[in-house]
Parts: structure tokens; sequence; C-alpha cells
């Protein structure tokens, strides 16, 4: 390998495989490598609340919002007593969810949600779409809340959407592709904050205002409820470890628990809480052999490590410092 630079190759570099082919390159003039890794920068235009790589369609879903002109709802009664007839009105945030296609960093497609309605979370999950076949599909599942004021309770929604093949448009066959709306939930008491896989059946588990609910995706287009686990105020992320149905949840004012979720019959157990109340920006399971850890980042910026040990003589139910 050597440093190569022609009129038709600007600073490349050439190098000869292991089948004794010569070949020329060229680094791509729009990645930085500034950290250490190669970086490229995508303007969107937006702002970005999260995104999720969809790998059976090889695209991203991405979260978004811009800023629009606010305006009173007009299905409400206290919207029509007002005036609205103003030249300087303030500004609100209209969200979407945006497919992207790593081919040319391109929008492909775009669902755009009501007004007042916020991106909470967005995942990839493995979920059981038939309760005929029990087939599984990755869909994309988001949670929302609906915030009018704060008079007005908080309300959220979850949607199921998957990513459907179609005709591409002319000369774009990137947008080959589509979001499908499988299934949409209202959730009238609180936001949906944080979702994840649940279980071996295909559930998923739904931080929703001070519950966090076990749903599974009905041919219908609903989401059904079949298990339940209280918590004390806003859940900041969902993590399970995969296939055992042990649950950790976090929540932004007291710490976090851990949960088990069982099949038959369904319904979900406290195992441990932390004793140490803590405003818990996110968590993680952290098996090593048959010892579980948790790792915990606050919004101190610090991170505790914490284990699980159900077989110590004299067990505590609160989850112990390492």
């Amino acid at each position: 390998m050597s440093s190569f630079h022609t009129v038709g190759c600007d600073k490349g570099f050439i190098y000869v495989d292991f089948d004794g082919v010569a070949r020329v390159a060229q680094l791509p003039a729009n990645v930085s490598y500034d950290l250490g890794v190669a970086v490229q920068k995508v303007r969107l235009g937006q702002s970005i609340h999260g995104v999720a790589y969809h790998s059976q369609m090889e695209t991203y879903a991405v979260g978004t919002s811009s800023e629009v002109d606010f305006e009173l709802p007009k299905n409400d009664d206290n919207a029509k007593k007002q005036r609205e007839d103003t030249s300087f009105r303030p500004t609100g945030e209209k969200s979407y969810i945006q497919l992207i296609s790593p081919v040319n960093w391109s929008v492909i497609d775009t669902f755009e949600l009501d007004p007042y309605e916020m991106i909470m979370c967005i995942k990839i999950l493995n979920l059981e779409v038939s309760e005929i076949t029990h087939a599984r599909r990755q869909m994309i599942t988001v949670g929302t809340a609906i915030s009018k004021g704060e008079d007005i309770a908080i309300k959220g929604r979850v949607y199921v959407f998957d990513v459907v093949t179609v005709v591409p448009e002319e000369n774009r066959p990137e947008t080959n592709k589509k979001l499908k709306l499988y299934a949409k939930e209202e959730i009238p008491r609180g936001a949906v904050t944080a979702v994840s896989e649940v279980g071996t059946q295909g559930f998923m588990v739904v931080a929703q205002g001070q519950k966090c609910m076990v749903r599974g995706v009905k041919e219908d287009g609903t989401v059904l409820p079949v298990a339940f686990q209280d918590v004390n105020c806003y859940v900041t992320s969902v993590k399970e470890l995969r296939g055992t149905g042990l649950v950790l949840m976090s929540d932004a004012m007291k710490g976090v628990w851990l949960t088990g979720y069982a099949e038959d019959p369904y319904r979900m157990i406290q195992f441990g809480k932390s004793a140490k109340n803590m405003e818990v920006i996110t968590a993680d399971l952290l098996p090593d052999g048959k010892e579980l850890f948790i790792v915990v980042a606050d919004a101190e910026g610090n991170m505790h490590i914490l284990q699980y040990d159900p077989e110590r003589k004299f067990f505590d139910p609160k989850l112990r410092y390492c």
C-alpha cells in the first residue's frame, strides 16, 4: 500500500490485493476522521428524538420534529372562546416518523403524527403479528405523548409499523420500501416513555404513565394488555434480559426495579429494587455467568453497579451495591 496522488485521484492511495490486482482508491470527502472513527453527517433539518435500524429491510426509522405555528385545537370548547387572529403566533413541535435509506441517506417515507404529539421512544421489536399462525416480524414500535397544556392530562399512543416493499418512484430505486401502520393503541392516562421485548411469545412491555404493561399485537390492529406492574413515576427506560422474562425498569426519581414476567399465568413480580433514590437517565442488565449485575447512569454523571443475588444467605429484596 502507498499514497497515490494524480490529477484523476486527488490525495488517494494504491494497494495490491491477494490476487495481485492493483487498485486505486480514495476516502470519501464528506467523512470526518478527527475522532478516530469515520463520521459522516446527514442533515435532516429537524430535531431528532430517536433512531432505530431495521436489519431485515436495511432501513433506518427516525423520530423527528420541527417547529410550526401553534394553533388552538379545533375540537376544544375552550379554544372556541379565544381569539386566534394574531400575526405573531407562538410555535410548537410537529413530529414525524421518517424512513431513511442508507443507500444515499434520503428520506423515502414519512408518517405525520397529530398536533401536540411528541415522540418519546422508538425501537425495532421482534413481535408476534398473528394469533393464528404465531408469525413474528421485526416491527417499528413508537411511543408518544400528547400534551395540550399543563391543565389537561397527558395521554399517549403506541404505534406499531411494518416496513413493506412497494413499487419505487421513477429514477429513485431506494424508494421501494414504505411504512405501513399495523397497530395503534390509545393510552388514556400517561405518556408512553419506553418499550421493550419481553418473554418468549413475542409480546412487548410498555411503560405508560405509572404502569408498565405487557401487551400483545392483535390482527385487528389493537395492542392487548395481559399483565402489569405499578411504578412510582416517570419511567426512563425498560430493558429485558432476552428470553428470561427478567425486566429492568428505571425511574426518573426513585431508582431501578428488577421484575420478572411469567407467561402461565400472565403476571409480573417484583424481585428487587435499589435502596438509594436517584434520577436514572438509563440502565441496563449486565449478566456475567450465573451472576446478574445492573449498570445505572444517573443525572449527575455517576455510574452505579448493582447486583441481584437471591442466593445470598440473608437475602435483601433491595439490589446490592458492588
